[in-house]
């Protein structure tokens, strides 16, 4: 499967030297703490989905399968201004990763579950789920919740008037190996105007 990622320059210069990549949580910043439990259970689902990760690999590598519903390379010309602060030196890596080490999932829906909220296909669905909801014991609730969140992993397109879904695909992977790398492309993070 072909994707691409997003690294700083100085990890993909770290994959050359070790072959290897791996999520280091101390350095991550996707690993807010009031987003842990999200990503936490995405770890189970790639566990139960793609098998468990490789010894001392705690949470997985994400890149873009789909962006505006194409299976294309990103254009550099909008993703530069979505990382770092400013000038900072980094690289998309076109990869190629064996489809059953891969856990696609949509980025919109992703959103609901970072935010702790049931997924709903229309308004109707949502008021439904959210009666149903209200009267379980915590533990109950937990549950529901975790059953519901399985539907990120569903990429097929679906636009109405509440929801859209399929647009944009993620993918999650255990490690990025030197091998995987097909194509590099540098760029550098635009510097940002500063708002008083």
């Amino acid at each position: 499967m072909i994707l691409w990622t997003f690294q700083e320059e100085e990890i993909y210069q770290s994959i050359l030297e070790t072959g290897k990549y791996i999520c280091d949580p101390e350095k991550s910043t996707m690993l807010d703490l009031d987003m842990k439990p999200a990503y936490d259970w995405l770890v189970t689902q790639m566990k139960e989905r793609v098998g468990n990760p490789p010894e001392g690999v705690t949470y997985p590598v994400w890149a873009w399968y789909a962006q505006k519903s194409q299976h294309q390379k990103p254009d550099l010309r909008t993703e530069r201004w979505c990382y770092g602060n400013g000038g900072e030196k980094y690289v998309c890596l076109e990869i190629e990763v064996p489809d059953e080490q891969v856990l696609l999932s949509d980025f919109d829906l992703w959103h609901f579950v970072l935010n702790n909220h049931l997924i709903s296909e229309t308004e109707t669905e949502d008021t439904e789920l959210e009666k149903i909801y209200e009267v379980l014991s915590p533990e109950k609730q937990l549950e529901m919740k975790y059953e519901n969140w399985k539907r990120v992993f569903d990429v097929s397109p679906l636009d109405n008037e509440w929801m859209r879904r399929g647009e944009w695909i993620q993918a999650t992977f255990w490690v990025l190996t030197k091998d995987m790398i097909r194509k590099v492309r540098y760029f550098t993070t635009p510097k940002r105007k500063r708002e008083y």
